[in-house]
């Protein structure tokens, strides 16, 4: 598998860098989170893991080390501990940091936001056949087909621990028809051969962004233990609609805890908490498809 174009040599010449988004659609960009930030994220997340006795007893922490079997997302045993890692204000504020914000006023042009929806990655070894499969964000997003996708490790993930890859070019098909697929999101689509798939020895600050309509999917785990976290959020243009699902927390169909209401409760006064309502005519529909991330 080959590896990304790095694009930073673009971040000072934003026309190319709208055009490479535009003819590869994805751009991938290295140093762009703080690392003493998404590292400290990163350890508070695996303490909630050891907490629940998923890592591996007596080894490091930072390791990340597991000996249990996979545990699914969605499972009555995997909710308190990701509900712990929604109520965590750096979690939400990570995605608002001015580096990020202005690639995006780049790209897009205008003013944006970061749709309140963040999403957590907690992917244990061994499972690579639920793993996330081959799919195109728009189906779950929704609204304009402009909303730039953006995944984070949290830590550096090596080629052989997966993250994330992505089909070059393939969002130039337009929209692709799912089918059922076990793994996060329920769905699938069918891959055109004569693409690249690619993919990153990705390292703490990294960022990969990509349009809702590129295909993507979680790389397999070749590790026999690690646990592989990272981080997914969404950017729109402020002329653009998005669908008002992604407005809550994500799991928030499960209702409590997963709701603002439970979550920012000890944070409230931050200036992370519903920061979208601060946004004048902000644009939002009903979502027209079902999908769940």
């Amino acid at each position: 598998m080959k590896h990304f174009t790095e694009s930073n040599d673009l971040l000072e010449n934003p026309s190319a860098l709208r055009k490479r988004l535009r003819d590869d659609g994805y751009l991938f960009l290295r140093d762009i989170l703080p690392k003493d930030k998404v590292l400290h994220l990163r350890r508070r997340i695996l303490e909630f893991c050891q907490e629940a006795g998923w890592l591996k007893e007596g080894s490091n922490l930072e390791d990340a080390l597991t000996d249990r079997e996979p545990i699914l997302e969605g499972a009555e045993e995997w909710r308190p501990v990701y509900a712990k890692v929604q109520a965590l204000e750096e979690f939400h504020r990570l995605k608002l940091h001015d580096n990020v914000r202005k690639i995006m006023d780049d790209i897009f042009l205008e003013p944006v936001f970061a749709l309140p929806m963040t999403i957590a990655r907690i992917a244990f070894p061994r499972d690579n056949e639920r793993g996330t499969q081959p799919h195109q964000d728009w189906l779950y997003v929704g609204g304009s087909t402009e909303i730039i996708s953006c995944w984070a490790p949290l830590g550096d993930i090596p080629v052989q621990v997966g993250g994330l890859k992505v089909l070059k070019g393939s969002h130039k098909a337009g929209f692709l028809m799912p089918k059922s697929a076990p793994g996060p999101g329920g769905n699938t689509v069918d891959t055109d051969s004569s693409l690249e798939w690619l993919q990153a020895d990705y390292r703490t600050g990294d960022l990969l962004m990509f349009k809702s309509l590129t295909v993507h999917a979680a790389a397999d785990n070749h590790t026999p233990d690690v646990v592989r976290l990272s981080m997914d959020f969404r950017y729109a243009g402020e002329s653009h609609t998005i669908t008002d699902s992604w407005l809550h927390p994500h799991f928030s169909w499960l209702g409590d805890p997963f709701s603002w209401d439970v979550l920012d409760k000890d944070w409230r006064d931050s200036p992370t908490a519903r920061y979208w309502e601060r946004i004048p005519n902000l644009k939002t529909k009903p979502h027209e498809r079902f999908g769940r991330r």
